[in-house]
């Protein structure tokens, strides 16, 4: 079956799915009534039921210049990420997401489950638990949704985080009286379209947020710590990373064969009004070497916004400029530096390499923005790369 034409039955579905979820009786708490919040949603009068339907796009564009006059970065334009969402509540407890990708020439799963929120029927502590493919609880940047990230790209540390794979995942509440979060789940890696197979094949992955400064005037302090141990017999542990641009060739590359890999990451962040500092560092113990990975970033809004703060889920959100970009306002405009370095070379001699940039964020309203992203990567001396590379990358993003 070609591409385009699973691309369209995917649509299909997803389109047809919101029209027969919608079309409930006209009267009654039955009736469907749309809203729009950041997207286009339908609830009944009493809430307990909603879908909403929501999508991303985000266009790259790369431009390179190499030390030496060596050409192995190509200028260039990619679809970054072309998305389409469908999610929803059903009965007020059983939540849903399908979410799909259409870039790279394939329909990928990006999210696909099922979740059940305690409504009585759980232990006090568990706010819901979800089974399918979803995000496993690791990294700060890993789990701020690329909708809403810094920068274009993540950091190195991104590289070690698992991101998405098939598994069962409780939500936690810990502490009652500061604002924390939980979340702990066994995940299978999985193909990419949510199927996974293997014997003791498996992984546990968990993640405790603090935030016991979380003040209404944007002063935040988060505090958070992960933890992921996985077992794969017989495997090949690859690490790799690009020159901090999605158009860009990896600029290391290394491998080791390992049955058992553990991570651990710490993260922090301080905001106050428009200024917001965040770090995190990952180590991945292999069973014959270490892997590491950090980052130290900085922003400031020279509008006087601030990144909004989930403390639930420990995680920065959607930014709301305080005047949108239109006839009576400009829009939001946020500078950031950031600093991230990763060391492969226990697996691989030589395997190394640290980046700098400096970005540019122009947010016309809550759902778009503009990003200008300049970057200088350099790999280690004995690298097989071996060359420095200086990009320069925008990016035009909508969501909904």
């Amino acid at each position: 079956m070609s591409f385009q034409f699973k691309s369209l039955c995917i649509l299909v579905l997803i389109v047809t799915s919101t029209l027969l979820f919608t079309s409930q009786s006209a009267s009654g708490q039955d009736a469907m009534s749309p809203v729009w919040k950041n997207g286009l949603g339908f609830s009944t009068a009493d809430g307990k039921n909603k879908i909403s339907l929501g999508g991303r796009l985000q266009i790259d564009t790369g431009f390179f210049s190499e030390e030496d006059g060596v050409d192995e970065e190509e200028d260039g334009v990619r679809m970054r990420r072309a998305r389409i969402a469908l999610s929803g509540l059903i009965n007020g407890n059983i939540e849903f997401k399908t979410q799909y990708d259409f870039t790279g020439g394939d329909a990928d799963f990006k999210d696909f489950y099922m979740g059940f929120l305690n409504k009585g029927s759980m232990p006090s502590v568990i706010s819901k638990i979800r089974v399918g493919q979803q995000y496993e609880p690791f990294g700060l940047e890993t789990l701020i949704s690329s909708k809403y990230i810094t920068f274009a790209e993540r950091s190195f540390t991104d590289v070690f985080s698992p991101s998405r794979n098939t598994g069962i995942l409780a939500f936690m509440d810990p502490f009652e009286n500061m604002d924390s979060s939980f979340a702990l789940g066994v995940f299978k890696d999985d193909n990419g379209y949510g199927n996974a197979q293997g014997d003791n094949e498996q992984a546990v992955t968990g993640r405790l947020t603090l935030a016991p400064i979380n003040e209404k005037d944007g002063t935040i302090l988060h505090l958070g710590v992960g933890f992921s141990s996985r077992k794969n017999p017989g495997a090949t542990i690859s690490y790799d990373a690009n020159a901090l641009s999605s158009l860009g060739e990896d600029i290391v590359d290394a491998s080791l064969a390992s049955e058992q890999v553990d991570l651990l990451g710490f993260e922090a962040a301080y905001s106050q009004g428009p200024l917001s500092l965040q770090a995190e560092m990952v180590q991945s113990s292999l069973d014959t070497a270490d892997a590491t990975a950090w980052y130290l970033m900085a922003s400031y809004f020279l509008t006087g916004e601030s990144r909004p703060y989930k403390a639930s889920s420990g995680v920065f959100s959607r930014v709301k400029p305080a005047n949108n970009q239109d006839d009576a306002g400009s829009g939001a405009l946020e500078l950031a530096v950031r600093i991230t370095e990763i060391d492969l070379e226990e697996m691989t001699a030589g395997e190394e390499a640290e980046a700098v940039t400096v970005g540019l964020n122009w947010y016309l309203n809550q759902n778009s923005r503009i990003m200008f992203n300049l970057t200088n990567a350099s790999p280690g001396e004995a690298s097989a790369y071996g060359n420095d590379v200086t990009s320069f990358v925008t990016r035009f993003a909508v969501n909904f």
